[in-house]
């Protein structure tokens, strides 16, 4: 039988910039809440939870404030699974590279896929999912 785990966070909002930074801040409130992230140690959480988040507003919904974005937040006992939504078409991270150094842009999924432990997106769901360990950021940058 399937453990269904139910999101200790879940927020949709529509895709604009100033949406996207009440719900980043917001999303890492409860993180801390719940103890997968301490509040002087958030920057990689911060970074590829924003990355997330943006790439779902620009590059999924193509900036269109009527699509919407939903970010949810999963305890999973040993692991945190991240799932972010959009309305967009999808993509396959994995097809990815790294962006030339002269480029702007371009390395949001590859520094999530650096640093969390699992990045996959869920094709039936449109969905990139996250996931990370407890003990991931024990070391992060204050």
């Amino acid at each position: 039988m399937k453990i269904v785990h139910i999101p200790f966070f879940h927020k949709k909002f529509a895709s604009t910039t100033s949406a996207v930074a009440e719900a980043l801040r917001e999303a890492l409130e409860a993180l801390t809440e719940k103890g997968w992230c301490d509040r002087d140690r958030t920057f990689s959480i911060r970074l590829c939870l924003e990355e997330a988040l943006v790439n779902a507003v620009v590059h999924g919904n193509r900036n269109e404030p009527k699509r919407q974005v939903t970010v949810r937040i999963f305890d999973e006992g040993d692991g945190c699974r991240i799932c972010v939504q959009d309305e967009g078409n999808g993509f396959d991270p994995e097809t990815i590279e790294m962006a030339d150094c002269t480029e702007l842009g371009g390395r949001g999924v590859c520094l999530i896929k650096e640093y969390m432990e699992d990045v996959s997106f869920n094709c039936a769901n449109q969905c990139l999912e996250m996931v990370f360990k407890r003990d991931t950021f024990s070391e992060d940058c204050k």
